[in-house]
């Protein structure tokens, strides 16, 4: 399968006119689902009425639950059609400190992976921060979520600390199973992971500073802000998505407000954020708004660099993310930012709300309204090759 989709990328990569001129999507219709992942094969993922769907080629089913479990959520899908997720159930947490087994939980919150082949499977979790090693079971209530898997089949997530702010990131892999690292008591926030094992988030100095990160063979390295380096009284920062190419996505506070301060005046007017690039080197790019809002975040890059994300004046400031309430996008180096809703076919019934991901042909799904009732949404592009 791999074969084909290198001689297609191939093949579109040759293509001599990546088109300039503004791109114009066909919807399909996703019902309820409310869609949280792409992949190249145009298979999505989603949630609905607390549990995990994957739709392909017109159909939607269940992935199920664990065993004992009621909830399952997912979270990204790799192009060999594997998901990740959350579920809770039946689970085991790895003591992490020799001398101390390993325990047994009823109901477990964790990540899973999803097969074709053997449906879901839950991944356990692990001791972490060393605070009640001697009494394993109460990491039982310690909530492991996953948030991103690449073609190599690693998942990385977070773990939810006992002070209920995210404090650790994980990487789980199948040879070595899963690893913490950052977090303690300085949060640590985990968003997606690249083909290449690139890891992206945030990490935290104390509750004043927070800033993007980049984790490579578990060397981070701080992707600083507009205007420059973050620290306690100047800006703040976090990473969302990234490429195969390096190419990372996310936001940035733009004025001289800490995301530490906006939490503690709630004052969102003293804490503009914007959706931002930074390229392979460290550099980084305003993305702008779109015309009429003063925030903005991008949360994927797709492999062509073309990103998406939401553009308003509303952002809500729950921990351990700032979310912007408004307008989806997509952003090109040729087109800048352009609203999804003025590229999609006039008097079509669909209002479009959030967009959640991109996949290397273009295409984006999301959730919105489609004649007032919430649908998700698939967005294709009429021109398959304007990738640009």
């Amino acid at each position: 399968m791999w074969t084909k989709i290198v001689r297609v990328l191939l093949f579109v990569c040759l293509i001599p006119a990546f088109a300039a001129t503004q791109a114009a999507y066909t919807v399909t219709d996703l019902g309820s689902l409310s869609p949280t992942a792409i992949n190249t094969l145009a298979q999505v993922v989603g949630n609905y009425n607390n549990q995990a769907y994957i739709w392909a080629f017109g159909r939607v089913r269940s992935l199920g639950t664990l065993s004992g479990g009621t909830i399952s959520t997912a979270a990204a899908i790799n192009d060999h059609g594997v998901v990740t997720g959350t579920a809770d159930g039946a689970g085991t947490i790895v003591s992490t400190v020799s001398g101390f087994p390993n325990a047994q939980c009823s109901d477990l919150t964790q990540p899973f992976i999803w097969t074709e082949e053997n449906g879901m499977q839950g991944l356990g979790t692990i001791s972490v921060g060393g605070e009640f090693i001697d009494v394993l079971e109460l990491y039982c209530f310690l909530p492991f979520e996953a948030s991103g898997i690449n073609a190599r089949g690693q998942v990385v997530g977070n773990t939810f600390g006992f002070g209920s702010s995210y404090q650790w990131g994980f990487l789980w892999t199948s040879a070595d199973g899963m690893t913490s690292f950052g977090g303690s008591y300085e949060p640590t926030f985990v968003n997606g992971i690249s083909n290449k094992g690139q890891i992206v988030g945030q990490n935290s100095e104390g509750p004043d500073t927070s800033y993007s990160t980049s984790w490579k063979n578990g060397v981070a390295t701080d992707l600083g802000a507009l205007g420059g380096s973050v620290d306690s009284v100047s800006s703040s920062s976090l990473a969302n998505g990234v490429n195969e190419r390096g190419q990372i996505v996310g936001w940035s506070t733009v004025n001289a407000i800490s995301l530490g301060a906006c939490y503690e005046f709630f004052d969102p007017s003293n804490c503009i954020i914007h959706a931002v690039l930074w390229t392979p080197s460290g550099v980084i790019s305003d993305l702008g708004t779109l015309p009429g809002d003063q925030s903005s975040s991008a949360l994927k890059v797709n492999l062509f660099g073309q990103v998406i994300g939401s553009s308003g004046n509303t952002v809500t400031f729950q921990q351990p993310s700032p979310q912007v309430i408004g307008r989806p996008f997509v952003w090109s180096q040729a087109n800048g930012m352009q609203d999804l809703n003025t590229l999609i076919p006039p008097n079509s019934g669909w209002v479009l709300n959030l967009a959640t991901d991109i996949n290397a042909w273009g295409q984006i799904v999301g959730s919105g309204t489609f004649n007032g009732q919430p649908h998700g949404f698939l967005l294709t592009p009429v021109n398959a090759f304007q990738l640009n």
